[in-house]
C-alpha cells in the first residue's frame, strides 16, 4: 500500500474563534494574556479582540494559523485557499474539511463552495472531541509565537501583519524540522508519512465579499471565566513579546512608563507554584511548612506579590517539582505528581503544562474486574514518552464532570489490570500524606512501570 493510500481520504480541520490569549493594544502592539480575559475585561485595559483561524491536519500536530481583527473579518473561503496554497505542512486542499456546527450555521454557502473544488464539508457532532481539541490547541499554542521583531508595529494593521508573519514562520519552521519535539515516534513517523505526500493544489475560484456571519459563538469560551483580577502589563525580556499578567505587580519591579520596554525578564515559577498549590493533594498551609516559609509568604509569592528568598525558594521549587528549562528560557512543571482537582482553572493550566499544550491522552482508569474506588476517579495523564501523572477527581463533584472539557485530548474510560488499578490508588494515598511524598511516590510508581511510558505511548492493560 502506498503513503498517499494509508492516508486517504485527507482530512482537515477548520476552526474559528476570538482568540483566547492575544489581544491588541495601541501601545504595546500584540499582547498575550496569562490567564484568559473576558472581552469586556479587556477592553478596561485598552486591549480590542483578535479573531483566530486556524487550520489543522487531522490527528497530526501540523497546524496553520492567521488572524484578523474582529472588525476586518475575512472570508472563510479566502483564509482556506490561502492556507492551501502557502502552508506546506498542510499539502495542499483535503478531501474532507470538518467544521464544527457554528461555522456551519454562520457560512450556508461553504458547503456549495467547497463542493466546487471537490472537497466534502462535514459538520462533527457535537460530542466529538478532535476538532475542539484542534482549536484549543492552536488558542494555546498561538500566546507562545514570537514577536521580537514587532518593534514599532503598534498600530493595529501593522501589528497584525506582523503577528500573521510569525504563524507563518512557525509553521515553515516546524515543516522543516519534521515536527521533531513531539514526544512520540509514532506520531513523528506518521508525520514525515504526511508530508510525503504530494501537494493537491487547490483551483483558483473567483472570490467575493465575506460568506459568514459572525456570532456570540466566537467567544464561547468567556462562559466559563471566573470574575477577574487585577492585571499588570509586563514585557519578557526573553522573546520581546508583552504580557498582561494576573496579579498585582510587586513594588520592586513597577517602573516608569519611560522604562516600560526595558523590563526585566518574565520570571513565570510563581504562576505555576499557584496552580500546583491549588492541585495538590495537601492545604497551603501544609505545603508552606513543609518548604520552611510561612502560609503568608507562599500567597504573596503564587500571586506575584512578593520574591522568596534564595534558599526558600530553592526549597519550593524542589517541593513541587518545577525546573527551569535552559532551551525554553522558562520555568516548567517537571512533576510526576498525583493531583487532585479542586479548581478547574488550575487543573487545565497545570495539565497543559506538564503535556506540553495538551501532547497527551488522558484517560481514566477502572479495574476491569472488581470494584472502583468508591469515593475518587483515578485520571492517568499519559504524556508521550514523558513521565505520566495522575490526576485524582471525587466523585460526584461537578469539577470531575468537566474533566472531559479541561484536559485536552481526554481520551475517555480504559479498563486496566486490577492489579496496576490498585497500584494507582495506593500510590496515591501514599503521595497525599504529606507534601514531601507527592512527587517521591510518583517517581517509585514511575521505575515500576518504566518499560511502558518511555519513548512511547503507554497503553495501559
Amino acid at each position: 500500500m502506498n503513503r498517499q493510500a494509508m492516508l486517504s481520504p485527507r482530512e482537515h480541520h477548520f476552526y474559528v474563534s476570538i482568540a483566547k490569549f492575544l489581544f491588541h493594544h495601541p501601545e504595546h502592539g500584540i499582547v498575550s494574556v496569562g490567564d484568559p480575559i473576558k472581552i469586556k475585561g479587556a477592553e478596561r485595559y485598552g486591549l480590542s479582540s483578535l479573531i483566530l483561524y486556524g487550520i489543522t491536519v487531522a490527528g497530526l500536530p501540523i497546524r496553520w494559523m492567521t488572524f484578523t481583527s474582529v472588525d476586518q473579518p475575512r472570508a472563510f473561503r479566502d483564509v482556506l485557499l490561502e492556507a492551501w496554497r502557502n502552508a506546506e505542512g498542510l499539502r495542499g486542499q483535503p478531501d474532507i474539511l470538518r467544521i464544527n456546527r457554528h461555522l456551519a450555521a454562520a457560512s450556508p454557502a461553504l458547503v456549495r463552495d467547497m463542493a466546487k473544488i471537490g472537497i466534502q464539508v462535514e459538520v462533527a457532532d457535537a460530542k466529538e472531541k478532535s476538532l475542539p481539541a484542534s482549536l484549543r490547541s492552536a488558542q494555546d499554542s498561538s500566546r507562545w509565537l514570537l514577536r521580537k521583531h514587532d518593534g514599532n508595529a503598534r498600530p493595529l494593521t501593522r501589528s497584525i501583519q506582523a503577528l500573521c508573519r510569525c504563524a507563518q514562520v512557525d509553521h515553515e519552521f516546524r515543516v522543516r524540522e519534521d515536527h521533531r519535539g513531539v514526544n512520540s515516534r509514532a506520531v513523528e513517523a506518521r508525520v514525515r508519512q504526511w508530508l510525503a505526500l504530494p501537494v493537491e493544489v487547490p483551483v483558483t475560484t473567483a472570490t467575493g465579499g465575506l460568506d459568514w456571519k459572525p456570532g456570540p459563538w466566537l467567544s464561547s469560551w468567556e462562559t466559563s471565566l471566573p470574575p477577574d483580577q487585577p492585571r499588570y502589563f509586563n514585557l519578557d525580556g526573553f522573546d520581546g513579546s508583552t504580557w498582561l499578567l494576573t496579579g498585582e505587580k510587586a513594588p520592586e519591579d513597577i517602573v516608569e512608563d519611560d522604562d516600560f520596554w526595558d523590563d526585566s525578564d518574565y520570571d513565570n515559577a510563581s504562576e505555576i507554584a499557584k496552580n500546583l498549590v491549588a492541585c495538590w493533594p495537601n492545604p497551603p498551609a501544609k505545603v508552606a511548612e513543609c518548604a520552611g516559609i510561612t502560609l503568608r509568604e507562599l500567597q504573596w509569592f503564587t500571586s506575584g506579590k512578593a520574591s522568596l528568598d534564595r534558599h526558600a525558594r530553592f526549597a519550593l521549587e524542589d517541593l513541587l517539582g518545577i525546573e527551569f528549562d535552559e532551551r525554553m528560557g522558562r520555568y516548567l512543571e517537571a512533576g510526576p505528581y498525583v493531583l487532585v482537582a479542586h479548581k478547574p482553572l488550575a487543573i487545565k493550566e497545570v495539565y497543559e503544562g506538564i503535556s506540553g499544550g495538551g501532547d497527551a491522552r488522558p484517560c481514566e482508569i477502572v479495574p476491569r474486574q472488581g470494584a472502583a474506588d468508591p469515593s475518587w476517579r483515578y485520571i492517568l495523564i499519559n504524556t508521550y514518552g514523558e513521565p505520566p501523572s495522575l490526576v485524582m477527581a471525587p466523585r460526584g463533584a461537578k469539577i470531575t464532570e468537566r474533566l472531559p472539557e479541561l484536559l485536552m485530548n481526554y481520551d475517555g474510560i480504559r479498563p486496566v489490570a486490577p492489579e496496576f488499578y490498585r497500584d494507582v490508588v495506593s500510590t496515591c494515598a501514599r503521595a497525599c500524606r504529606e507534601p514531601a511524598a507527592n512527587v517521591r511516590e510518583m517517581k517509585s510508581f514511575l521505575k515500576r512501570y518504566e518499560e511502558h511510558w518511555v519513548d512511547c505511548s503507554w497503553q495501559p492493560e
